[in-house]
C-alpha cells in the first residue's frame, strides 16, 4: 500500500511544480496595469496631475471678501483624481471656502485662480468618498517639493488660509453624495 502512495505523491508534486508558474503568469495577466504615482498624467481636457500626486483641485474664479482684518474666499471648482484602477481619472465638482486674518479693508473682488496639488492618497480617497477635506486635519505646504505635505498650495492661497473642500455643488450632494465623472487620462 505504501508503494502505491509514493507514485501518487510524486505525481502530485510534479504537477504542482509544473502548474505553479503557469498559475502565477495567469494571475499577472489578470492584474490591471497600474500607473505609478511617479508618472505625471494629463486628462483629455488638458489638466495635468503632476508626478507624485494623487490629484489636483482647481478653483478658477474665487471671490474674496474683506471685513476689516477678516478675509474670506469662496468659490466652486473641480477636483481631478487618479482613479483606483489608474486607467483613467475621476472628476468632481466641489465648493471651496477659505479664510484668514489678512484683511485690511471692507471690500469684495475676484481673486487669482487657486490650484492645490493632492500629494496624499488619504486626501484623494476622502474626496472620492464625498467627505469634506478640512485643512486643519492635513499637512499643508506652499513648498512644491515638501515630502511631508498632504496638500501643496501651488497658487492663489497662502499657508495662513484655513480651508474646506466640500464635494458637490449643493446641499443635495451632502445628502446623496457628489456626482463624479470619468475622464480619459494618459501618461505624459
Amino acid at each position: 500500500m505504501s508503494t502505491h502512495r509514493k507514485p501518487s505523491i510524486r505525481l502530485v508534486l510534479q504537477a504542482t511544480i509544473l502548474f505553479t508558474p503557469l498559475a502565477s503568469i495567469a494571475q499577472e495577466t489578470d492584474r490591471q496595469v497600474i500607473w505609478p504615482t511617479s508618472v505625471a498624467v494629463q486628462t483629455e481636457t488638458g489638466q495635468q496631475i503632476p508626478a507624485g500626486a494623487y490629484g489636483i483641485v482647481q478653483i478658477q474664479t474665487p471671490r474674496v471678501a474683506n471685513l476689516l482684518q477678516l478675509r474670506g474666499v469662496i468659490g466652486r471648482g473641480t477636483a481631478i483624481l487618479r482613479s483606483d484602477d489608474n486607467q483613467d481619472c475621476q472628476s468632481m465638482q466641489l465648493r471651496f471656502v477659505a479664510g484668514d486674518f489678512g484683511g485690511d479693508s471692507v471690500s469684495t473682488h475676484t481673486a487669482q485662480p487657486i490650484r492645490l496639488i493632492l500629494q496624499s492618497e488619504r486626501v484623494s480617497k476622502a474626496l472620492a468618498r464625498g467627505e469634506d477635506v478640512v485643512s486643519d486635519i492635513y499637512v499643508i505646504s506652499s513648498q512644491i517639493n515638501d515630502p511631508d505635505a498632504d496638500i501643496i498650495i501651488e497658487g492663489g492661497l497662502s499657508e495662513n488660509h484655513g480651508f474646506v473642500l466640500n464635494p458637490g455643488t449643493s446641499i443635495v450632494a451632502d445628502v446623496f453624495g457628489a456626482a463624479t465623472s470619468r475622464l480619459t487620462c494618459s501618461e505624459m
